[in-house]
């Protein structure tokens, strides 16, 4: 009894978000409702409907965004009671996702816009363990820190790689620190560059398994590849 009516509980608040997310007017963005964990999260953002938009596109979720969700879900241990940083967090979709189980969640992005989006995706599903702070890529972290680093959708242009790297580098601080880097591989030259990258920063790295990811999404999703990323 005590199981149904938890599973009840918890459709009634994707339905009763749902409801209130169609009553409102329609616009450029569009409302999107996501599940995880087997119906235990449901999250809403606000997404552009467009790829690009303000100059940028990281007003809506990417493909290695969702599979990093799912993984994390099913991973749950590494990110328990941690503090995590995520890079290029966008909407906000994959950090939001950890906060059930993580001790505090640091989105950060360097587009005016992107960081207003995140905001919102905090203050939408009233996330008290979540907070939006800018991060240049080209300038020092400053006081962000975390013990995991969590970033997917960020390799893509060949320029700012180097300055993704150092980032990551200077988040490492200590030798337990981590970062997970999801990439969907569009231009094998590109991602090939990244892994030069860290190998010239001094990083250590290594490809680990999504094959059994793949069984819980409706899209293909084999081109995305996760790197484990830590000190030597």
């Amino acid at each position: 009894r005590r199981v149904r009516k938890a599973v009840v509980s918890t459709q009634s608040t994707g339905y009763d978000m749902m409801t209130a997310l169609l009553s409102r007017p329609l616009s450029s963005n569009g409302y999107r409702l996501y599940t995880f964990d087997n119906c235990a999260t449901f999250l809403v953002t606000l997404e552009s409907v467009m790829m690009c938009s303000k100059g940028t596109t990281g007003l809506q979720s990417w493909q290695a965004c969702f599979v990093a969700c799912v993984w994390a879900t099913w991973n749950k241990e590494i990110f328990y009671q941690k503090r995590v940083v995520e890079l290029g967090c966008g909407v906000g979709l994959l950090g939001a996702s950890l906060s059930p189980f993580s001790s505090h969640v640091t989105l950060t992005d360097h587009h005016g816009s992107v960081l207003e989006s995140a905001q919102g995706t905090v203050s939408l599903n009233k996330l008290s363990n979540v907070s939006v702070e800018p991060l240049d890529w080209r300038a020092p972290a400053g006081d962000i820190s975390g013990d995991v680093v969590i970033a997917a959708d960020v390799v893509f242009d060949p320029a700012l790689l180097p300055d993704l790297v150092n980032t990551i580098r200077t988040l490492l601080s200590r030798p337990d620190n981590v970062c997970f880097l999801f990439s969907t591989v569009r231009n094998r030259a590109t991602f090939d560059r990244l892994l030069e990258c860290l190998e010239d920063a001094g990083l250590m790295f290594e490809s680990l398994d999504l094959s059994y990811i793949h069984h819980y999404l409706i899209e293909n999703v084999s081109d995305v590849k996760l790197l484990k990323i830590t000190l030597k």
